[in-house]
């Protein structure tokens, strides 16, 4: 059976159709450059602001220029008025525009189709941090537009590049003071920018103010700790200022990487290592050719085993009574781990510690300690007093106590590795590989 509908039915439904067959389309407002003129404003707007911003939005901007002038001299409108910025922006006529913004701006309170076109004016005249200012002003009058955020944040990053710039530049003039202040103006601009940080460090290191760079350089690594250019300025600026902390995890990281930073990482450890030592210990430590004595020293200081060994007799080096290391190299002799010169009865103290002495000066160190001879040293084939020089050698490289090309003398930094190497040897630990290369390098 078929029903039929209720007159009253059949008009509900009849105006549900027309009504949804009528609805009109919501059009989303535009987000880029150029927005509608009349967004924004209240009131009725002259048809020739209609046309003006179809042909705007249709990409002719001369024809828009025409109609909103045509439109401001028969019925003038704050909209006529945005609209011919736009147009005059949209066709190029930049002078122009930048010189009806300021008067536009103070008219009324500015809406953000006039912020977004004075904006463009000043980006497109080689002007973005002014052209971020009136965007994000734009961006604050207009939210939850993507494309108004979208262009705010790229004028930010070209003015914090362009402040960046005036900052090198005063830098190249002397300039400090207008350096720094461009600097500080590009970490305003965006203080999460590794780049702003960078140029502030690089100022203040190119002014002698080593202090400041490295902290700005700190800054710009918590931002971006890869950075590979300014993990290098802040180790050189770290080991100019004998800041050791900041120094040495940078060193590491570069020359993990790099290996011409293997060297300058190690003398930065040691440095960390031996800048509370008495000052003795720290200059033997340092030193660029070790003497036995030096060795004798940092032997004793750095192994409590040779401070602690029972010494029951031993040979009395005359050249050493006197001498404010005299019970370091004296306890060195009694143990074996310096030879002297029974006839003479000289321990030479100030001679360089050869290759050969050092080897030795090692083994013996790995017995004292160990109470017993490693693995290694079966290619001793004999006790360690027996061996020869070149034997010596032989066995402390075989057991890695050596470095790879260790010269004839050897440097504190050289000797200070090989005990660190001696004691790990002695503990049963892996011994770390000799580095190739005794010179002490920069970056």
């Amino acid at each position: 059976m078929i029903r039929t509908l209720r007159p009253a039915a059949l008009v509900v439904v009849v105006g549900l159709s027309f009504a949804c067959a009528t609805a009109p389309r919501v059009t989303p407002s535009r987000d880029r450059f150029p927005l509608d003129p009349r967004e924004g404003l209240i009131g009725s707007f002259p048809a020739s602001v209609e046309d003006g911003w179809r042909a705007l939005s249709s990409g002719d901007a001369r024809r828009a220029r025409a109609e909103f002038e045509a439109s401001i001299r028969a019925e003038p409108s704050e909209a006529a008025r945005i609209g011919r910025i736009e147009a005059l922006v949209a066709e190029g006529s930049l002078a122009e525009a930048l010189e009806a913004c300021p008067a536009a701006l103070e008219h009324a309170e500015p809406t953000a189709p006039l912020l977004t076109a004075c904006g463009e004016a000043q980006a497109r005249s080689g002007k973005p941090r002014e052209a971020w200012e009136l965007y994000r002003r734009a961006a604050a009058k207009a939210p939850n537009r993507p494309g108004i955020e979208s262009r705010t944040a790229e004028l930010r990053s070209q003015a914090r590049d362009q402040m960046r710039r005036e900052a090198q530049e005063a830098a190249g003039a002397k300039d400090w003071t207008a350096a720094r202040r461009a600097a500080a103006q590009a970490i305003e601009l965006d203080p999460a920018s590794a780049s702003a940080r960078e140029t502030a460090g690089d100022v203040e290191r190119d002014a002698g103010n080593p202090t400041a760079a490295l902290r700005a350089y700190q800054e710009a690594l918590e931002r971006n700790p890869a950075d590979d250019a300014v993990q290098r300025k802040l180790a050189a600026v770290a080991v100019e200022l004998s800041d050791w902390t900041a120094a040495v995890p940078v060193l590491d990281k570069l020359a993990a990487r790099d290996p011409k930073f293997v060297g300058p990482a190690e003398e930065a450890r040691l440095a960390f290592r031996v800048a509370n030592w008495p000052d003795a210990e720290r200059e033997a430590a340092r030193s660029k050719r070790i003497s036995r004595g030096e060795a004798a020293l940092l032997t004793w200081w750095m192994v409590p085993e040779v401070r602690e060994a029972s010494v029951s007799s031993g040979v009395i080096a005359s050249d050493v009574v006197g001498r404010p290391d005299a019970p370091e190299v004296t306890r060195a002799v009694s143990l074996g781990l310096i030879d002297v010169d029974t006839e003479m009865h000289r321990a030479r103290p100030d001679a360089p510690l050869s290759l050969a002495a050092a080897a030795r000066l090692y083994l013996r160190l790995v017995v004292l300690i160990r109470k017993g001879a490693p693995a290694c040293f079966g290619a001793a084939g004999g006790p360690i007093e027996t061996l020869s020089q070149a034997d010596a050698i032989r066995v402390a490289r075989a057991c890695a106590l050596l470095e790879d090309d260790s010269p004839a003398s050897l440097s504190g930094a050289a000797f200070t590795r090989a005990i660190d190497r001696v004691r790990a040897l002695a503990s049963g630990r892996d011994v770390p590989p000799g580095r190739s290369g005794n010179a002490e390098k920069r970056p």
